[in-house]
């Protein structure tokens, strides 16, 4: 029976050793005090730069933009999610009808498009705003954070609110 107590100590030892080990590997996955996983909340300033470049331009004069205050116009599109069609991000072409149609598959076309309207479609209603390429960028990458609920990824938690724009 002497072998016992020497086995019951080695199982312990062997056993806090583990449990330390597994606190340990605990400890290295947790986020440093004061640092956040990326969230849906959590801002993006290039989605941040769009919505002010989308406001300083009056984008919501002719368009319906969620999550910019005012812009309800109805001469152009709704780039938000309606009952028959999602955000603009997630449709498959931008300025459909009538003359043709330009192709939507990134944001990268969607800031072509912010920038120079007539040069890829001729004849379009949507004037060249004179934008900057970065600031066409930035106004596509709030466009493109426009969610099928009408909420808007990347704003922060305070201005992902979703809503027609008004």
């Amino acid at each position: 029976m002497a072998a016992f107590p020497i086995w019951r100590g080695v199982t312990k030892s062997r056993l806090l050793g583990g449990a330390s080990l597994a606190f340990g590997a605990l400890l290295a996955v947790q986020p440093v005090a004061g640092a956040s996983a990326t969230t849906y909340g959590q801002a993006d300033p290039a989605v941040q730069a769009g919505q002010a470049v989308i406001m300083k331009a009056n984008c919501g004069g002719c368009h319906t933009i969620p999550g910019i205050p005012g812009a309800n116009g109805t001469f152009g599109p709704n780039l938000g999610p309606t009952d028959s069609a999602p955000p603009v991000s997630g449709r498959a072409m931008i300025a459909s009808f009538p003359n043709g149609a330009v192709p939507n598959n990134s944001p990268d076309d969607l800031a072509a498009w912010i920038q120079d309207p007539p040069t890829l479609k001729p004849g379009t209603a949507m004037p060249r705003l004179g934008l900057s390429s970065d600031d066409a960028a930035a106004a596509a990458a709030y466009l493109d954070a426009i969610q099928p609920d009408g909420s808007i990824a990347g704003l922060g938690d305070s201005g992902s609110g979703g809503g027609s724009g008004g």
